[in-house]
């Protein structure tokens, strides 16, 4: 009885303070009229703008009953609730309200409730939406970030709809919690309920636009449909008290057994909170009858699922709990909720569901009182998750794969792929956690192979034309970035362009707001990216192809992007190992490279600086594209990535090497790029490596090239050895 007291304390405290913090609330109970009052004492009343009508017949479920509500027609129709900006700053909020779309479709966007200012971080806005996760679910923004649940509201019939924020100390949007007719349905951390989608921002909401309801800041967001029973908060709801709002007094809502385990005929005590006025209540497995109780004690002999049934006018509902009698725990699962494939210094973090533990363990390390771990192996391994109790051990095993760190995140190749059309190009090498991630063939794409001047190079995508696969499981829908995309990043590409003719996109992602993309204009390459539409926000670098190879030859690509934080954003392309523009800084601050427009290889319009960059198809061979995410590939991990392709005069090795005693010369001869720089260098003592540079700037000869180093005299009794190197020149 102890238990069902404090359960009824509880509950009745939730409902004082849920009153003591609304901050205004529109029943819309007028019926008629052009104005909505605000139930609070605070009389934030609102004026009722273009043609909304009342509508007194279909109604929503409310709790406590409604009698009116108001239909609005999607072109003007909102509630304005002038001279009351709604909470601000980071302060503590809830919204919800009663809902139902005209339309059965998921393609509609419609404000619910906003408030604040159109500028990065400063709005507030609560509505449906399509673009990102769930189309037709519901989302709440801040300039420059959202949060999307996963039911679909958008079906004509009446919803409960709410959001609560709270400020845990770093205000970002990430921290909301979607309800959805009194259910949780979004949380970010959640294992069971995470978002379709979202991108963090920090909240500081502007003391700008008034409130209004069936609206948000663009023209034609208007609500078409119902809405009603608005309230507003100024502190984070429990999902208690969300599900009173929604469900009014549950039939059941809790049961719990004293002990998980025990041992046969050991006494187990099960309580419940229940209705006062349910009309009957029951527990099965010869319990019986229990109405007016709040507990009973069982004495099970054998591991026994216990039902406790409520009805109540003519609902039915249920719960369950289970006891294990002389039964080792349950492992109901063991989750990785990163990737089983790690590059050196990546972690994942383990999550696991058990039952009637006493104790856990990770290959033998205590975890016991975790629900989660993070792991960052460095080399591959085996583990084994214990859970213990006083009648035996369960044991789950899994294996993190650890790569080589200088491996990409995400890496393309198509080495084992049947020539023909190639549908759909899944990753070879995905260290994401995301298995969703792949190109789709959208335009063109067929796999070719042959001879190439790369010596691992024989298989290639001729006409590429892919989008990339559209990923609940990440930020955005193109699965490129993190959840938050404010991140240094490298492209690889190996191009072989056919032509030197015509507008090509080879690559790009984020659209012309935020977004990234690497062209090719005749033999132009070019590698831009923006945080904004404009100048300062922006950096193009470029070269030509044309004075590195012919346009039948494949060309070994590296783009980088130095961004994020206050700072100016820094770019890098490199062409066959050699850097070729950059680094070159941006005059104002690049804090992002991603926007969330769909990304695509071999296409594409939505560009940095256009929204129809007139592209045409690109008729060339794609053999391998590359994404490392939060790293800058600097020019020696460039050199090492073309010289493991087997581009001709990647090593940089000398071939040949003669004396001419009668012209006192040394001949070296190595493998090289036409119109590339070269330099030499010598010392007589490797073990210092004190390396002179004879000459930075000898121009290629073609595929190879021999350099002459007059006035060497040999035998030199001084310097019996020698030693040269070829290197990149400027």
């Amino acid at each position: 009885m102890k238990l069902a007291n404090i359960l009824l304390v509880l509950v009745a405290l939730s409902h004082l303070g849920l009153r003591a913090d609304l901050v205004a609330h529109w029943t819309l109970e007028e019926g008629t009229g052009a104005t909505a009052g605000d139930s609070t004492a605070n009389g934030r009343t609102g004026t009722i703008a273009g043609t909304t009508l009342w509508n007194t017949t279909d109604l929503p479920p409310v709790p406590t009953g409604t009698t009116a509500a108001l239909e609005m027609d999607g072109v003007d129709d909102q509630i304005n609730i002038v001279g009351y900006k709604g909470i601000s700053g980071t302060g503590d909020r809830s919204v919800s309200a009663w809902i139902k779309t005209d339309l059965n479709s998921t393609s509609q966007d419609m404000g619910i409730v906003s408030w604040g200012s159109n500028s990065t971080t400063q709005k507030w806005t609560f509505r449906i939406q399509t673009q990102n996760g769930t189309p037709g679910a519901i989302r709440v923004e801040a300039n420059g970030g959202f949060f999307v649940g996963n039911t679909v509201v958008t079906d004509t019939e009446w919803h409960h709809v709410a959001v609560t924020w709270a400020n845990d100390g770093t205000p970002d949007i990430q921290d909301a919690k979607l309800y959805v007719d009194g259910v949780l349905d979004a949380e970010f951390g959640s294992i069971d309920f995470p978002p379709s989608a979202s991108q963090s921002v920090a909240i500081n909401t502007a003391v700008g636009s008034d409130v209004r309801i069936g609206d948000d800041f663009q023209l034609t967001h208007n609500w078409r449909g119902g809405i009603d029973e608005v309230r507003i908060y100024d502190e984070a709801l429990d999902a208690a008290a969300i599900a009173d709002l929604a469900i009014g007094n549950q039939i059941l809502s809790a049961l719990e057994a004293s002990e998980e385990a025990v041992a046969s005929g050991a006494p187990v005590e099960l309580s419940w909170a229940s209705d006062p006025a349910n009309d009957t209540l029951t527990i099965d497995n010869g319990v019986g009858d229990v109405s007016g109780l709040a507990m009973i004690t069982v004495n099970p002999t054998a591991t026994t699922t216990y039902t406790l049934t409520g009805t109540r006018g003519g609902d039915t509902e249920e719960l369950q709990v289970t006891v294990l009698v002389n039964a080792a725990p349950l492992i109901n699962e063991v989750i990785n909720l990163g990737s089983e494939t790690l590059l050196e210094g990546q972690s994942t973090t383990i999550f696991w569901d058990v039952f009637g533990e006493a104790g856990l363990s990770m290959n033998g390390n205590n975890v016991t009182g975790l629900d989660r771990i993070e792991l960052s192996p460095t080399e591959t391994t085996t583990y084994t998750f214990a859970a213990t109790n006083a009648f035996g051990t369960t044991t789950s095993q899994f294996t993190l794969t650890v790569i080589d760190g200088n491996n990409p995140d995400l890496g393309w190749e198509v080495a084992e792929r049947p020539n023909g059309v190639l549908t759909q190009w899944d990753p070879t090498t995905n260290t994401t956690g995301n298995l969703g991630i792949a190109f789709i063939n959208s335009t063109g794409g067929t796999v070719q192979s042959g001879a190439s001047n790369f010596s691992s190079i024989s298989k290639w995508v001729n006409s590429p034309g892919y989008n990339l696969a559209a990923n609940p499981l990440d930020s955005w829908q193109d699965g490129l970035g993190d959840l938050v995309t404010k991140e240094d990043v490298s492209w690889e590409m190996v191009v072989r362009p056919g032509d030197f003719t015509g507008t090509h996109t080879l690559f790009n992602t984020g659209g012309n707001g935020q977004g990234l993309g690497i062209v090719l204009t005749a033999s132009i390459l070019d590698f831009r990216f923006q945080s904004a539409n404009n100048a300062s926000q922006r950096i193009i670098i470029s070269t030509d192809l044309s004075a590195i190879g012919l346009a039948t030859d494949f060309f070994h690509i590296v783009a980088t992007a130095d961004v994020g934080g206050a700072s100016p954003g820094v770019a890098t392309l490199y062409v066959n190992g050699q850097l070729v523009a950059g680094p070159t800084s941006s005059t104002g601050i690049i804090a992002d490279w991603d926007g969330g427009d769909l990304a695509e290889l071999g296409k594409g319009a939505n560009i940095p600086t256009s929204t129809a960059f007139p592209f045409e198809a690109f008729t060339g061979d794609i053999a391998v594209f590359n994404y490392y995410g939060s790293r800058v590939l600097n020019a020696s991990q460039v050199s090492d990535k073309y010289d493991a392709l087997g581009g001709p005069g990647g090593d940089l090795a000398i071939k040949n090497i003669e004396y001419d005693d009668a012209a006192d010369e040394i001949r070296l001869t190595f493998d090289s790029i036409p119109n590339q720089t070269y330099a030499l260098e010598t010392t007589v003592d490797l073990s210092t490596e004190a390396w002179i540079e004879l000459d930075d700037s000898i121009s290629s000869g073609g595929t190879e090239t021999t350099i002459v180093i007059s006035g060497v005299v040999l035998p030199d009794p001084g310097n019996p050895r020698r030693f040269y190197r070829i290197l990149l020149g400027l």
